[in-house]
């Protein structure tokens, strides 16, 4: 029952409420209709605090709005993974696409823009900038118009009329050269061989310096000597490549082959088969992929690096992608505004630095054999010995400190080098486009090689969208201002690492690596100054890129390792026998001698039409072609013997038809001067070319050492210390002083000699050369050629010290094999003769062959060693017997006579006196005297028999039958009038080895009476001793 009351109750509680709204509704409508007729009618007074709140709706709370805010952080998220796409896409493009790979491979985004790499737009760079600097202003440079070069030779040849013509450098430097006739021959070669570029620059460089002039242009240069270590630890082993691991070994390059001494040929890493075939500089080509390219001339390849050569294969597309360059950054333009759409500037900023501005672990001079580079200091890092940082690595993705110097400066330099032009090129790019804005504030950079302050002078940046809203646009400016400082900063240190890497590895570099490393500089700041021109970082370029303030003493001490590794090489294949000369050769030079042009001279050859130096002869210049010795040299001996007139006068006439039949004449030289010369020479320009980038990158070298007559003095100063070092290895070009003959010494001797009297035009060459690159400053002219007199001076005078030392050498050699001779010859030797012979001793006749084989040899030195070696070599034979006659005999019984080498202090060499000898030996002895001094005659020197006048004195006096008057006091001065220097004590020493005749003798009827020559008995030689002594 009471369910049902409360069911009643409800459903009458719930129909009086349905009553009240009825009615509330009725009373609305009643009030709604009556408003709205009285708003017809008349103005009402509504109490607008009595009204009902209203309801709004937003459209976050409509379905759509619904809809849409669980849609908006998908699309936000959409887009930011779409914009990070982008960046990835463009971050692996500029870095994988293309660098370094010929076949010039492209990358597109999903948008279809073409997105060059950096390497290949630095390489494009580059590129360009090495051809307008090569080629000049005007295109007057070196590697411009002809124009440039007649202007310049012109300019050189009257600088060197202006010099005082005073010093030997400058007359010299007026020999071998003549303005009208080898300008124009070199201009010809200019215009056959090379197109304007890097490769004209090369080769006329090398033109100036008279290296076509003297030498044939299809030899290969071989002007770089490649040291490399011996993994076990032997040392220096020759020249090779580096490690397997970047694809490039020894067998691959060919041209190697190794000498018996264990040197290899210089290595060639471009076209090593030149070595065995001829060169033809325009003629031959080779393919690269399908693209056939021409080959360059082996001055262009030596001081160009190859990725500046115009004629590269993917020149097309490399210049293509830097012309496409600022439409190629749109991927990085829309990224940021999609991030500064979502408000999210700092999450870009910091995702963009990470992967744009990032740094790499790498290992401190791993695997590197020489010039080991650490990149920074490990200390100031806080990092662990043995690993280090690099931003290089990170921009190309190269370990930095793998490989050996040859890999580094072959392949990773350039890399390297285009790589950073290509990184400065495109964040120029990135910058186009943005407003300035005066209100940023400078930003302090304590960070890379020179910490000072970025001015923001640009605002923008990385990306311009900025977004128009008060609140936004100081962050937008901020952001870009933050992203312009880390981009120069990170430059800095791209620079910076650049640098140091090329000064620490310019220890185990060659020469032309040197060279090719400062012309890559040189074409590196400059590409650097076109492509970013507003970066912070180009006021600090010179100071990062400096190689070093003493990099040219570097250089100088690899000139002087590599000339003393070529010489040993080119010694290694010598046969130290003089180069024969072909018959055009002799006639050239007989005319050349015929038309009045001497060595001395100012070099110019007076005729009666006109004066013009004789051109210079290939591959014989600087006076070599002049060094022959004639065929008449070897009739000088007079050809005498004991075979009578008859014989030698048959013999004369047969060596007079053989020289008819063949051309006897050669030179004085060996075939290994020429090569040694031209290796001084490549070297020396090679050093020139180098000294000169290293001007064109704001070095000053200004040395109180070379009197401050700047870089010229250091290009002298390498001259000097080849030539130094090239008479050294000359001198030192045998392995053993033992298996070292007569003949080879004195052809060791005659090169150095002949080294020494090409010194005055090479220098003379090189001066003009230097006139001509204009490495000579107009003010320091007259100091310039004065260094270089002085430097010629120091040469000479260095060859002067390996002469003499050689020559000692020579007359050693040929002392012991006089005493070599002797000591077979007179083994058991009798003396004590007994009878009268009609021809000299057969110990004499061995000893004149020996001097006339010996003799013979001397052709090729000058007079003046010639007949020094002549005199020491009779004079030590005059000794010799000298003291085997006249010494004093040794008792046997109290010293052993074959173990002692001196006597009186002197050098015997197991010679010692004799212990008898008769008037029979003596009479012989005076026989052999008289053929010595026969053939001393024959000769030709003169006085060369006064080397034997001592023994004939004592030989004459001895046989003299009036020798016991002589010896009486009272007749002293009438045997001084007749023997003016005869020494009484070896007189005596002789006397009392003397054997008298005896009873045997007068038996056989054997006395003085009767007899030409003196003959004593034991009496009479015991009354001249006691005679002899008494006036000592």
């Amino acid at each position: 029952g009471n369910q049902v009351d409360k069911k009643n109750n409800a459903t009458d509680d719930k129909k009086k409420n349905d009553k009240k709204e009825e009615s509330k509704n009725d009373d609305n409508k009643d009030s709604n209709s009556s408003n709205s007729k009285s708003d017809m009618d008349v103005d009402i007074d509504i109490d607008k605090d009595n009204l009902p709140l209203l309801k709004e709706l937003r459209l976050e709370d409509t379905p759509f709005g619904i809809k849409a805010m669980e849609l908006l952080p998908q699309i936000e998220h959409e887009v930011i993974l779409g914009a990070r796409r982008g960046l990835n896409k463009w971050f692996l493009s500029i870095r994988s696409g293309g660098g370094g790979d010929d076949s010039g491979s492209t990358a597109s985004n999903s948008n279809g823009y073409t997105t060059p790499t950096q390497t290949q737009a630095g390489r494009a760079a580059l590129r360009k900038c090495a051809a307008s600097m090569a080629m000049g202003p005007g295109h007057l440079g070196l590697g411009g118009k002809l124009q440039g070069y007649t202007w310049r030779a012109k300019n050189a040849d009257n600088l060197i009329a202006r010099v005082n013509q005073s010093g030997r450098v400058a007359r010299a430097s007026r020999m071998g050269y003549w303005y009208p006739r080898d300008n124009t021959m070199e201009i010809d070669r200019l215009t056959r061989l090379s197109p304007m570029g890097m490769e004209r620059r090369a080769e006329a460089f090398a033109s100036s310096f008279g290296w076509y002039r003297c030498w044939n242009e299809h030899a290969p240069l071989e002007v770089e000597e490649v040291r490399v270590v011996d993994p076990g630890g032997g040392g220096v082993v020759g020249d090779a490549m580096n490690r397997s691991g970047h694809g490039m070994s020894r067998s691959s390059h060919g041209g190697m082959t190794s000498s018996r001494h264990g040197r290899n040929r210089s290595l060639n890493f471009r076209a090593s088969h030149r070595r065995d075939n001829s060169l033809t500089l325009r003629t031959k080509g080779r393919k690269v992929g399908s693209k056939d390219i021409k080959e360059h001339s082996p001055w262009s390849m030596a001081l160009t690096p190859a990725v500046l050569f115009d004629d590269a294969p993917t020149r097309l597309e490399d210049d293509e992608k830097l012309m496409v360059l600022p439409e190629s950054v749109h991927p990085v333009r829309r990224a940021e505004a999609a991030f500064a759409l979502l408000g999210k500037t700092d999450e870009f900023r910091q995702y963009y630095e990470l992967n744009r501005f990032g740094d790499m672990k790498i290992g401190a001079g791993a695997g590197s054999g020489n010039g080991e580079n650490n990149i920074e200091d490990n200390a100031t890092n806080g990092k662990e010995s043995h690993q280090t940082r690099s931003t290089l690595s990170s921009l190309t993705g190269d370990d930095v400190s793998q490989g050996t110097d040859r890999i580094f400066f072959q392949r990773s330099l350039p890399h390297f080098c285009t790589s950073v032009v290509g990184f400065s090129a495109i964040e120029a790019a990135l910058e186009l486009g943005n407003i300035q804005d005066d209100d940023d504030d400078d930003d302090d950079d304590g960070d890379g090689a020179n910490a000072h302050k970025v001015t923001s002078n640009e605002s923008g940046g990385i990306g311009s969208a900025k977004i128009a809203t008060t609140g936004e646009e100081k962050q937008s400016s901020s952001s870009s201002s933050s992203f312009m400082a880390s981009s120069a900063r990170y430059e800095r240190k791209l620079v910076a690492e650049v640098g140091t890497l090329i000064r620490n590895r310019a220890i185990g570099a060659t020469l032309v690596e040197l060279s090719r490393a400062s012309c890559m500089l040189t074409a590196f700041r400059s590409a650097l100054k076109i492509v970013h021109p507003s970066s912070t970082t180009r006021t600090y370029d010179k100071e990062l890129l400096a190689m070093d303030v003493d990099i040219l003493m570097t250089g100088l001490k690899v000139a002087q390792e590599e000339q003393l590794r070529a010489t040993a090489r080119i010694l290694s294949e010598d046969s130290k026998e003089p180069m024969r000369a072909t018959r055009s050769e002799f006639r050239y030079a007989s005319q050349e001698s015929s038309s009045g042009m001497e060595s001395g001279s100012s070099g110019y050859n007076a005729t009666s039409t006109n004066s013009v130096p004789l051109e210079e002869i290939v591959d014989f210049p600087f006076g070599l072609a002049k060094m022959k010795q004639n065929s008449s040299d070897e009739s000088t001996f007079s050809e005498h013997g004991t075979g009578g007139d008859e014989s030698n006068s048959r013999r004369q006439s047969m060596f007079h038809s053989l020289s008819g039949l063949q051309d006897p004449d050669t030179y004085k030289f060996s075939q290994a001067i020429p090569l040694i010369v031209r290796s001084i020479h490549a070297r020396a320009i090679a050093f020139a070319a180098f000294s000169m980038s290293q001007e064109e990158l704001g070095q000053v070298f200004a040395s109180a050492s070379n009197k401050g007559v700047g870089v010229a003095g250091y290009v002298l100063d390498c001259v000097e210390q080849c030539v130094t070092i090239a008479a050294i290895g000359i001198k030192d070009g045998y392995e053993h002083f033992d298996e070292l003959s007569v003949p080879e010494a004195v052809q060791i001797t005659a090169n150095i000699a002949t080294l020494q009297n090409c010194l005055p035009r090479l220098f003379g060459t090189l001066i003009r050369g230097l006139c001509h690159v204009g490495m000579v400053p107009e003010d320091r002219l007259n100091d310039t050629f004065a260094y270089a007199d002085e430097a010629l001076g120091r040469s000479d005078k260095a060859c002067d010290q390996q002469v003499a030392g050689m020559f000692n050498s020579v007359y050693e050699l040929c002392r012991n094999k006089i005493d070599t001779l002797l000591h077979f010859s007179l083994d058991n030797f009798q003396w004590v003769a007994r009878s009268e012979r009609d021809t000299p001793n057969t110990y004499c006749e061995s000893l004149v062959e020996y001097l006339r084989t010996i003799f013979k040899c001397l052709r090729s030195l000058d007079e003046g060693s010639k007949a020094g070696l002549h005199f020491s070599c009779c004079g030590h034979i005059s000794e010799r017997l000298v003291m085997l006659i006249a010494g004093k005999p040794h008792n046997a019984q109290t010293e052993d006579v074959h173990i002692s080498s001196t006597i009186h202090g002197e050098e015997t060499n197991g010679l010692v006196p004799i212990a008898k000898i008769d008037a029979y030996g003596l009479k012989n002895l005076s026989i052999d005297v008289s053929e010595f001094e026969s053939f001393a005659d024959g000769t030709g020197i003169p006085q060369l028999r006064e080397c034997f006048n001592e023994l004939r004195i004592i030989t004459d006096a001895l046989l003299d039958v009036d020798l016991p008057k002589l010896l009486l006091p009272e007749n002293e001065n009438a045997r001084r009038r007749k023997y003016p220097f005869l020494p009484l004590e070896k007189a005596c020493h002789v006397l009392e080895k003397y054997q008298g005749t005896g009873l045997g003798g007068k038996l056989m009827g054997s006395t003085s009476k009767g007899s030409d020559f003196l003959m004593l008995e034991k009496k009479e030689i015991a009354n001249l001793i006691k005679l002899a002594r008494s006036q000592i």
